[in-house]
C-alpha cells in the first residue's frame, strides 16, 4: 500500500486550479489530444460490441499518455501531441494498463446489469394488467440512489488508478486498491471534486459538446494534481 496523505475537503478546488494552469500552459496541444481521443472513441462506438470492448481496453493507455503530458507541463517541460500515444510503446506499463481497462470493462458491465435490473424490476412492478408499457420507464428513487452509489464507487476505484500505474509502476489491482483507499480517506475532497466535475460537464455539453475539449484535459490535469497532493 502506497503512502498517502489526507487532505481537507476544500483542497480539491485547488486541484482544478492546478489543472487549469497545466491546461493553459499548452492549450493547443491539450485540445488536439482531446480531439484525437474523442474521434477514436466515436469511431469505436460505431463498431458493435467489439468497439466498446476495445475502447475500455485502450482507455487507460490514452489517459496514461495525457497524465504523462500533464506531469511534463507541471515540471516545466515541453509537451507534445504524441504524448497521448506514449504508453502504447511502454512495455513495462502496457500490460497493467490493459488489465486495468479490462477491469473497468467488467465493473462497467456489472454496473449496467445491476442498474438495468433495478429499472426492469421497477417497471415490472408498476405495470398493471392490460396497461401499456411506458415509453420512458422510471427507475424510481431507489434505482436512482443505487445508480448514484455505483457511480461513486466506480469513481473511487478508478480515479487515481491510471496515474498510480503510470507514475508508481503498480499493478492494476494494487492501483485500484490504492485509489479506493485514497478516496475513502479523502472522501469529502473526492465528493467535492466529482460534484464540480458534474456541474462543469453540464455546462460543457451545452455548446454542442465542444466544451468537453476543454473540460476533459482540465479534469485529467486536475486529477494529476490530486494524485500528486495525496500520493507524491
Amino acid at each position: 500500500m502506497a503512502n498517502l496523505r489526507v487532505v481537507g475537503a476544500g483542497d480539491s478546488i485547488s486541484w482544478y486550479q492546478g489543472g487549469w494552469r497545466i491546461f493553459t500552459a499548452n492549450i493547443a496541444n491539450w485540445v488536439l489530444m482531446a480531439l484525437i481521443f474523442g474521434v477514436i472513441a466515436m469511431v469505436l462506438s460505431f463498431i458493435p460490441f467489439i468497439g466498446m470492448i476495445a475502447l475500455y481496453l485502450l482507455l487507460p493507455l490514452f489517459l496514461g499518455g495525457m497524465f504523462y503530458s500533464a506531469q511534463k507541463l507541471d515540471q516545466g517541460q515541453a509537451s507534445d501531441i504524441m504524448d497521448i500515444f506514449s504508453l502504447f510503446k511502454d512495455q513495462q506499463r502496457l500490460t497493467p494498463l490493459i488489465i486495468l481497462g479490462l477491469i473497468m470493462l467488467g465493473v462497467g458491465f456489472v454496473s449496467m446489469v445491476v442498474v438495468g435490473g433495478m429499472m426492469f424490476a421497477s417497471v415490472s412492478s408498476s405495470i398493471t394488467p392490460g396497461a401499456e408499457m411506458p415509453m420512458m420507464p422510471s427507475i424510481g428513487f431507489g434505482g436512482f440512489l443505487l445508480a448514484l452509489i455505483v457511480m461513486i464507487l466506480s469513481g473511487m476505484l478508478f480515479l487515481f488508478a491510471t496515474p498510480l500505474v503510470v507514475f508508481q509502476n503498480m499493478s492494476a489491482i494494487d492501483a485500484i486498491k490504492n485509489s479506493f483507499t485514497a478516496c475513502v480517506k479523502n472522501f469529502p475532497a473526492f465528493i467535492i471534486f466529482m460534484l464540480i466535475y458534474a456541474l462543469l460537464a453540464v455546462i460543457a455539453v451545452i455548446p454542442f459538446g465542444l466544451g468537453l475539449l476543454v473540460l476533459v484535459p482540465v479534469f485529467i490535469a486536475a486529477t494529476y494534481i490530486g494524485y500528486k497532493r495525496i500520493f507524491a
